[in-house]
Parts: C-alpha cells; structure tokens; sequence
C-alpha cells in the first residue's frame, strides 16, 4: 500500500484546493524555498494518518492547522489521502477488495473534526486500526523521521538505546502489560492473606469439633455393628466345628473299614502275581544258556578280516588324494589371479551401479522435466483458448469434463451391479461346497495329522536354529575372507621387499638395556606428506640431504645411538631439543605472493603436512625457503630487497639470495618424495589388512562350536521339510483337499469382488464430487480462468527452469558413464579368458577325484559291512545284557511283592484296633448341638451359610476365635459411649463442610491462576530477551552496513555495555578503518547525523513500514554524504514508499519523482518535476508536456 495523490484545501499554507498527483511507490522527493510550505505537505499526511501529539506537526492545537488559523475566511481545513491497494501483502484489514482507498480528515473552527474512507463518515478508532494494521501508528511514529530526533538520539544514554531496541522489537507493549498484571497480582494476594487467615481462625476450628463428634458418632455405630457381627461369627464357628467333629468321626470309620478291605483285595493279587513270576524265571535262565554259545565267537572271527583289509583301502585313498592335492597346488595361482580381477571387476560394477541409478535418475529427470514443461505449455495454451486440464492433463472445456464425468458415473454404477450379482453367486456356490466337504476320508486325514505332527517339528527346530547366535555361511565366509587376506597381506610385503623399504629405517642395536625405542621418530622424509606430487621435486631439492636425516627426541637420544648402536652405515641424527629455527615472516610471504602473484609462489611449509609434534622440525627443513613456478618467478622473489630468500623451482633449481644459482638438469634417480609416499601408502594398507585378520581370526575362534551346532539343526531341518513337502503332496491329490482347494478359490475371488465393489463405489463417489466441482467452476467461469490462467504461467515458467536445470545435469555425466562402461567390459573379457584355463586344467582334476571317489565308495562299503558285523556282536551281547537284567528284574519284584503282603496284613490289625476307639469317643457331640440352636434362634436359619465366602459368615476375614476375645471388650466400650453422643453432628458437618470446600476450591482456582500468570510471564520474559537479542543483532547488522554505505571506510555498532548482554544498555561505537573513537563527541557534526540517521533507518528496516516519511534529514550533511544517503535508501529500502523533504540535490536526484514547491499570492502551491528516464511514472498525470531537455516541467495543478 502506498500513497498515490494528496488533496489539501484549507490545511496550514494550502488556503486553496491544491492536488498533488503521481506519488512513486518507492522514492518521491519535495523540495523547495524555505517558508513554501515544504514540510506542510508531511503534515497533512500525518494530520489524515491521526497524529494525537501535534508537536510532530508544529502546531499547540487543531485550530493553528487551519489556514491562517481561521482567520481569513477560511474555516475548515479537509486533508485527503489517495492510497494504492492493489498489493495484497500491504492490504489492511477489512479493505483487501478495495484497490484504492481514500481516507479523509476534515477539521472546522469551534466543531469536532471527522473521518472518512471512502466517502463514508467513521469513528477515529477505525482509521487508527486501519492504519496500525500496516505498521502506521502515528502516535509512535517510528516510519516519521524528523531532524529533531536525529540529534535526540545522539545524546540517549544505554538504557535510551536499549529501550529504541525494545520498541523497535515490540516488546515494550508487554512491559506495560506485564506492569498492569503485577499489581493486580498483588492485590489478589492481599486478599487471598485475608482469606487464609478467616479459614485458619474461625472456620477451620469449628469444622475440627464437629468432625470429631461425627468420628464419635461413627464410631459408636461401628461397634454396635461389629458387635453383632462378632456374636454370629463367634457362635457360628462354635456350633460348625461340634457339627464337624460328629461327620468326621462318622466319615472316618467309614474311611477305615474301606482301607481294610482294600488290603486283603491287593493280598491275594500279589500271591497270584509272585506264582507267575517263579516260571518267568526259568523260562529266561533257560535262554541265556542257547544265546551265549558259538554264534558269537563266529562273528567276532569274520570281523578281524574285514579290519584288514579296511586298511589296505585307506593306503589306496591317502596316495589318491596326495595326487589331487598336487594337481590343485597348480591352479591355485591361476584362481588367485581370477579372484583380484573379480574383485576388481566387482569394485567397478558397484561403481558403475552407484552412477548408474544416478545418471538415470539424472536422465529420467530430464524426461520427466521436459514431459512436465510440455505438458505445462499445452496447459497453458489450453487455458488461453478457454479450455482447461481434466485429471488425465488432456486440455477440454468444463463442458466437456462434465460430461466425461457423468459417463464415469454411470460405468461406475454398471460396474456396482454386476459385481454384486457375482458376489451374490459366488457366496452362494460357497455355501454349497461347504456344506459337501464336512466328511472327510480316513487317509486324509493320517496324512494331515502326520502333515501337522512334522510341521510341528519343522517349527521347534527352526526355533532352536533362531535362538542360536549364527548367521547361516558365516562362519564360511570369514574363512574364505582369512584365506584372501592371508595372501593380500603376503603380497604387500612382496612389494614392500621389491622397494626395499628397510633402506629409509635406522638400524641399530639397542645402547642399553630397557631403551626406549618411542624415543627415535624415523627419517624426515617419512614425517610429512606432500599436498600436490607436482611440488614434491622442488621441496626434495629444498630439503637436500637433511631428507635423509634421522629425527631423535634429544641429544642424548642420539649420543647413545651414535657411540653404542653399532651402526652399519654413516647417519644423520636430528636432536629436537638443541633445534634453533626460525621461518618466513608471514608478511614477507603476503609481499612475495603480490609480487608474482599467489599461483605462483608459495612457502615450502605451506605445501606439506605433518604431525604438529614434528613442527620444529619442518621449520628447521622447509622454513626459509619458496617454492616458485619457474626461474624467473624465483628470481624474482629470491633477489627483493625487502624477501632476501632461497626460493626452488618445481623444475629443482635453486637460486639462493647471495648469487649462487644451480639446477638445469634432472635430478639422478627417482623422486624420494613420491617413493615414500607409495611405501608408506603399502605399509599402512598391511597394518589395515593385518588388523582386519586379526578380527577375523578371533571371530571364527568364538563362533565355530556354534556354528557346527546350527549345521546339525540345519541338516535335520532339511530332511524334516523334505518329508514335509512329499506328505503335502500326498494331500494335494485327495478329493476333500480338492474340494478344500476350491473353497479357498472362491473365497479368494469374493474378497477380490468386494475390493473391486469399494473401488467402483469410491469411483461413483468420486464421479459425484467431480460433478459438483465442474458444475461450482461453471458458476463461477471467469475468476475460475483467471486463477487457472495465473497458476498455469507460474507452473510454466517452474517447469521451464527445472526441464533446463535437469538437462545441464544429465550431459555432465554421459561422458563419466561411457568410460566406465568401457572398463568393466575390459575386466570381464580378462576374466572370461583366466576362467576358461582354469577350466581345462580343473578337468583333469575332476578325473583324479572321480578315481578317489571310486577308491572311497569301495572303502565306504567295506567300512559299511564291518559296521554291520559290529552292530551285531553288540546286539548278541546287549541281547545277553537285557535278559540278565530282566532275569534280575524277575526276582526283584518277587521278592518285593512277598515283603508287601507281611506290611499289608500289619495294616489290616491296625486300623481295626482304630475303629474300635474312634466309636467309644463319640457320646456328648449331639447335646452340644442342640443346647446352642435353643439358645440362638438364627443358627436354624442361617446354618447353611457357615464358613461360606464372600457371606456374613466368611472365617477367612475374620478370625473366630479372635472374634471371641474382641466381644467383650467392645461391649464395655459400648456402655461407656452411650453417654457423650450427639447425634446431630452428621447433619451440620455435612453443611459446614460443603461451604469450606467451595471457598477453597475458589481459593485453588484464584492461586492457579496466579500460578499460570507467573508461569507465562516467566516464559514471555524469556521470549522478550530472545526478541531483544534478535532485534538487536539485526539492527547492528543493519546499523553497520547503512553506516558503511553512507560513509564508505567506516564501521558502526550497537555494543553492550557489560559483557555480551544487550538488556544491560547498548552503546553507539563508530570506528574508521577499524579504528574506533572512544566517544561520539570526536566526530564531527556531518559525522554525528549520518551515525544517528543509519541508526533510525535500521530500526525501520527490522520493523519495517509501508510507507517512510523524512523531514530534511540531511541539513547538517554535505553533498557527498547526501548523495549516499539517496543510494542507501535505493538498495535497503525497495520495498516501502520514500517520502522526503529536502534542499539538496544530492538526495533528490536519486527520487523517482520530485515535487518543487513554491509560494505564490500568499499560499503555497506545487510544481512537479521528473528524470527523462521516469516517463513511465509521468503518464499517471493529466497535461503531460514533454520537452527536448532532461526536464518534464507541469504547469501548476
């Protein structure tokens, strides 16, 4: 939203209607002699926007903003403002249909003002609303920029600044809020203290004795119940156990002369018993005797040959086998070679996978992006002809989709019939060969009862093979993983020997016993590793012969080294303790990179790496020396008066600053460096290898038993589902699993059906929806192809840069692609060729195995006849055995069934002696019985009920025996309370205590909601200090750059002034080249505006406004800085409207359009003046007059 026109009639020096038209959205200036009513134009602005505080306007009261006061005539004065509403994120409230709105203030001498928008009379409150929802609170005019408050905010102190901070944040609003709530707060807490002490004093206490009175009332009552309730449990178990004393005796005769018969029953089975035992006996020893002659020896002499001649064929066997393993011994090389080629290829393939998917996921975006911008052009083309998209993209008219919908409704409900006939037909048949397959024939049902029996025992092995912790062909993987790594291993130290790596170590024999060897660090040229191979030739020449030294902790390190290791050969030893180093200055480097440029010169200890533990070292190597692209650059940094160093070529000439210059042929030998780099490259992938074998090895250690464990399961379970499958298909052929098998059909086709009947009803529901919206577009047909229209260029113009995007991506990697195809199908053709020798030489050791199998299928059969004689020796003597054992077994049992009858015929005169006391002891149980039922009337009634649970008479909730005891206490107590009861106390308890807790449920109510208020100020003082210190960083971000774009080279911050805390106070600091004052009051006057200036327009910029108003804010500047300000407010502030009085050229001429004002027969008028460049914003004004110069003049309107 901004202002457009302005309309004065009677306002301060506007005594004639005066209308000011072709305001620019973004920058308009107004300038003009002082006196001709410049900013009067500002003021009429604020003046319609509801300005309370009319010092913004210079003005005591109302009156003085009437033309002369009133006093020429003139007695009313009618501001109009135009405003442009077509933006509709800057749309107030309430007005997002209006394109234009005009709100007008009219004041008349001795009357009450009034508003109008658009034309219609409205209260105050609406206008500031609609204002205030734009950001336009007039009374806190933060979009108002006077000259006044640039000097005011020069002089605030921290907590002033702070407090900008705040408003600019929007917090200060919720301070006087949160003040507001505090004292009411306390003054509920001064109440609820009144509260607590007429609860505590009076009403608490008359609660406590009436509760007390009620226990005692309570407990009164409670006793006479349990009284009663004691007396029958007493009496009732009293009279259940005489009762149970008299059905015990009587049972337990009955019991005792049953015990009795039993034992003469089991007397005359046992004498039956031990007679057919005694011929068992002899029927066995007569066997034994048959069995244990010459058909044993027989078979133990036929035995001892088959041994003999099992070890002939085992002889046969190992010479057998001696020659496979020669033969294999051959190709294992050849098998070796296939594997790294394999591996190689399968390195490659994973690659080549890995970029497959993306390069046709690259390409498939490609197709899908053009797809979606063509479908995106013909969508717009359909929509530009009246037509639009139906669900398929197909362009058609409304018409057209509607009936095509239609249609989709009617096959949707042809489609419901017809499947519901078929439902109803399928069920029915259903039905029927349900009903036909309830008999089912024997031999099914053997097999499906063996069927589930071994299905059973499938599931109980596949859960023991479950809990076992083994993954199935781990155990050989990791050994095939062993093997390759074993000979990986073996051939990196083959090629560690074929460098000779043991050259660039020290040997020697330790000095003395317990040498700490951690003590010697290796060769220089082993410490550090070399950014770029091209720089390793010139930093070998750089480092010359101390590449070959060896680096010591200290010297006596290498004193002890040096006179008792019995070295081989001649050494240097570095000590890092006597190291005196010394390296380029850093700004001597800055110099020498200027000089040639930083492509081509750098330092030696800028192209390495290393531990920082061997620093010292590398500076006493590499630290005084460049490395230069070629002589010329090296000359010309070696000879600077101001470097003065040695500096080398990546050629390896080295020119030294004293004159000296050497080089121009290639160094003898190969690169140290490089060779280095790859020997320590093969060490390290020796350790990784080693290290991984290592893991290896420990992890078949810990799973091998286990995993011979799963094997066994594994086998058994195969043979189990082997046996599973023939029965399954046994049951396959039966006529109940036929009929089964159909069942299953059909009930498999009725829930395809009824999923296929939900599908057509959801698409008749669908069809349905689709008409209504089709038929709700037609309604509304031309906003309907305006948003079509709209969203259809968008989608257009989305697809158009993605389609672009996606094809860019896609040629980058065709290239990449091709060459790695080419690749693989090299590695394939190698190992094809590999494979096919391997194949010719395994051949003739398939012969030799099929030999050995022969020689072992004949020892198998051999090994196969001993077993059996060996299972038949067993089985004559565990023959022998059991008949022994069961001989022994035999006697046993005679002679315990002999002892059982001596015990049993003891028994039989026990318990007749038993009955004969138990009946002599029964005499007084039946009088006790009947004295208890006189005496309690309610023993009659109620006796059935005795010791049942969960009834009055329930023994195991309450003891009998304690309730006896417990009688006669109780009714003593019982008399002594009889006199101190009231029995009123219930009644008024229950009235006291209703009105107590409603009074503190309205207490809790009024504490929790002093709670929550504490709680949520708690968290919106924690969201005000995190508001703060957003508002605050990006106002000094803000206050920084609109500083540094108002006076180039300088630098501005809102710093804290305790700490790094901005609630503390913020303080302005301005530095020049990073050089900043102590104060304000060291800058100049310019100098000081332009910081308070940038200071306002960042708190603008993070609250920002529709529309800036500012009022000569560049008196105090010059033309320079006046000029920025105009480029400031360009790049900063594109998105509100620029209103600005001023008198110099260097602001206005960065306006879009520019207003001149003038003073003419004693009122103010205005003239109206733009670039060339702005025709564009002139032709929203009536009388345009172009001329031939760069000025537009428009005669006064």
């Amino acid at each position: 939203m901004y202002i457009k026109s302005v309309i004065l009639d009677g306002f301060k020096s506007y005594g004639r209607r005066t209308e000011v038209h072709g305001f620019d959205p973004e920058f308009t200036a107004i300038t003009g002699l002082n006196g001709t009513g410049k900013s009067n134009i500002l003021d009429s602005i604020c003046f319609v926007l509801g300005i309370t505080n009319l010092v913004h306007v210079r003005a005591t009261n109302l009156q003085e903003l009437i033309f002369k006061s009133g006093q020429a005539g003139i007695t009313k004065a009618t501001v109009t403002l135009l405003f442009d509403n077509t933006d509709p994120n800057q749309c107030p409230l309430g007005y997002e249909k209006c394109r234009e709105i005009s709100v007008t203030r009219q004041i008349d001498v001795g009357k009450k003002g009034k508003y109008l928008i658009n034309g219609k009379n409205v209260q105050n409150k609406k206008v500031t609303d609609l204002f205030c929802s734009v950001q336009l609170n007039v009374n806190n005019p933060n979009f108002l920029i006077m000259q006044g408050r640039i000097t005011k905010v020069l002089n605030m102190k921290p907590q002033e600044v702070l407090s900008m901070i705040e408003e600019a944040a929007g917090t200060s609003l919720y301070e006087s809020k949160r003040e507001i709530t505090t004292k009411v707060i306390e003054k509920k807490d001064a109440k609820l203290r009144e509260t607590n002490t007429l609860l505590t004093e009076e009403v608490e206490p008359k609660l406590e004795k009436l509760r007390t009175e009620r226990a005692a009332f309570v407990e009164f009552q409670k006793i006479c119940r349990d009284i009663e309730y004691l007396t029958r449990i007493h009496i009732s178990f009293k009279y259940l156990k005489q009762k149970e004393s008299l059905e015990a005796t009587e049972k337990n005769i009955s019991n005792l002369t049953s015990i009795i018969e039993g034992n003469k029953e089991q007397i005359c089975k046992n004498k039956e018993m031990i007679v057919k035992a005694v011929e068992t006996i002899k029927e066995i020893q007569q066997q034994i005797d048959e069995d244990s002659g010459g058909k044993l020896k027989q078979l133990e002499k036929l035995l001892e040959e088959k041994t003999k001649g099992d070890a002939s064929a085992t002889g046969n066997i190992k010479a057998a086998q001696g020659t496979i393993d020669q033969e294999k011994r051959k190709i294992k090389n050849l098998t070796q070679s296939i594997r790294d080629d394999e591996k190689t290829l399968v390195s490659k393939e994973n690659q080549m996978e890995k970029f497959k998917d993306m390069f046709q996921k690259l390409k498939d975006a490609d197709e899908e992006d053009a797809k979606a911008y063509a479908d995106a052009q013909k969508r717009f083309e359909a929509i530009t002809q009246g037509l639009s998209t139906n669900e398929e993209g197909e362009a058609a008219s409304l018409q057209d989709q509607l009936m095509t919908a239609k249609q989709h409704l009617i096959e949707a409900q042809t489609s419901i019939k017809q499947n519901d006939m078929e439902l109803k037909h399928s069920k029915k048949t259903l039905n029927q060969k349900k009903s036909e397959s309830q008999t089912k024939d024997a031999d099914y049902l053997k097999d499906k009862n063996l069927q589930d029996q071994m299905s059973a025992n499938i599931k109980q092995l596949q859960a023991e093979l479950s809990r076992l912790p083994y993954e199935e062909g781990r155990l050989e993987a990791l050994q095939e993983r062993h093997a390759i790594l074993t000979q990986e291993i073996r051939r990196l130290k083959s090629q560690l020997d074929q460098k000779n790596a043991f050259r660039y170590d020290l040997h020697y024999k330790d000095p003395e016993p317990n040498f700490n060897r951690n003590k010697v660090h290796g060769m220089v040229g082993k410490l550090f590793r070399v950014r770029r191979p091209q720089d390793s030739l010139a930093l070998m020449m750089c480092a010359g012969g101390d590449l070959y030294s060896f680096v010591t902790e200290d010297d006596v390190t290498s004193k002890k080294i040096l006179q008792k290791g019995e070295l081989a050969r001649r050494v240097t030893l570095i000590p890092m303790n006597k190291l005196s180093v010394s390296t380029i200055n850093p700004s001597t480097v800055k110099l020498a990179q200027r000089l040639v440029g930083e492509e081509n010169a750098a330092s030696a200890l800028s192209l390495i790496e290393y531990n920082p533990f061997y620093e010292p070292v590398m500076k006493y190597v590499f630290g005084r020396a460049f490395i230069c692209k070629d002589l010329n650059i090296a000359k010309q940094v070696t000879y600077h008066p101001n470097i003065m160093c040695r500096s080398v070529t990546l050629d390896g000439d080295v020119v030294d600053p004293e004159g000296t210059l050497s080089g121009g042929a290639a160094p003898v030998g190969a690169n140290i460096l490089l060779e280095l780099e790859e020997i320590r490259n093969l060490d390290e992938a020796k350790k990784a290898k080693e290290n991984e074998l290592h893991q290896i090895e420990k992890e078949i250690g810990s799973i091998r038993n286990v995993a011979e464990k799963y094997n066994a399961i594994k086998s058994k379970l195969d043979l189990k589902q082997f046996e599973l499958n023939a029965c399954s298909q046994r049951l396959a052929l039966t006529v109940f699993q036929q009929n089964q098998q159909e069942i299953q059909d059909l009930e498999s086709k009725i829930g395809n059906l009824q999923e296929t009947l939900s599908a057509a009803q959801e698409k008749e529901n669908t069809a349905r929806r689709k008409i209504k919206d089709i038929e709700a577009k037609l309604a509304d047909a031309k906003g309907f192809r305006e948003r079509e229209l709209k969203a259809a260029q968008n989608a257009m113009k989305a697809a158009k840069k993605k389609s672009e995007e996606s094809k860019s991506n896609w040629k980058k990697r065709e290239q990449e692609y091709e060459t790695l195809q080419l690749e693989i199908e090299e590695i394939k053709k190698s190992i094809t060729n590999s494979k096919s020798q391997l194949d010719e030489i395994s051949g003739n050791v398939s012969n030799l195995e099929e030999n050995l199998e022969q020689l072992k299928d004949s020892a198998k059969k051999m090994a196969a006849e001993m077993a059996g004689m060996k299972m038949e020796i067993k089985s004559q003597k565990d023959k022998i055995n059991a008949q022994n054992k069961e001989l022994k077994s035999h006697s046993l049992q005679k002679d315990k069934w002999e002892k059982q009858i001596q015990e049993l015929e003891l028994e039989i005169k026990k318990k007749e002696n038993e009955i004969t006391k138990v009946r002599n002891d029964n005499k007084d149980a039946f009088s006790r019985i009947e004295s208890l039922e006189e005496k309690y009337t309610w023993i009659k009634e109620d006796k059935e009920f005795f010791g049942i649970k969960n009834t009055r008479y329930d023994y195991s909730k309450q003891d009998p025996i304690e309730a006896g005891r417990k009688l006669s206490k109780m009714q003593e107590q019982k008399e002594k309370m009889e006199r101190n009861i009231n029995t009123r106390a219930l009644m008024l308890l229950d009235r006291e205590e209703e009105q107590y807790s409603e009074a503190m449920r309205r207490k809790k109510i009024v504490e929790e909601d002093k709670e929550k208020l504490k709680y949520i100020i708690k968290k919106m003082d924690e969201k005000k200090v995190e508001k703060v210190e957003k508002a605050w960083r990006s106002v000094n971000d803000n206050f920084s750059s609109i500083f540094s774009t108002l006076l180039p080279g300088a630098q501005a911050q809102l710093q804290p002034v305790y700490q790094n805390n901005a609630l503390h106070g913020l303080q302005i600091r301005v530095g020049f080249n990073n050089v900043w004052k102590e104060s304000l009051g060291e800058l100049s006057g310019g100098q000081r505006s332009l910081v308070a200036l940038s200071l306002v327009l960042a708190m603008l910029k993070f609250s920002p406004a529709p529309i800036y108003i500012l009022d000569e804010v560049d008196a105090a500047l010059d033309m320079s800085h006046t000029q920025n300000i105009g480029n400031m407010l360009k790049a900063h502030f594109k998105n509100s409207q620029f209103i600005i009085v001023s008198l110099k050229d260097g602001m206005f001429n960065n306006a879009n359009v520019l207003f001149r004002t003038k003073f003419e027969e004693g009122a103010g008028c205005m003239y109206w003046k733009c670039y060339y460049f702005q025709v564009s914003c002139c032709c929203l004004v009536d009388n345009l007059v172009v001329r031939s110069d760069p000025e537009i003049v428009l005669k006064r309107i």
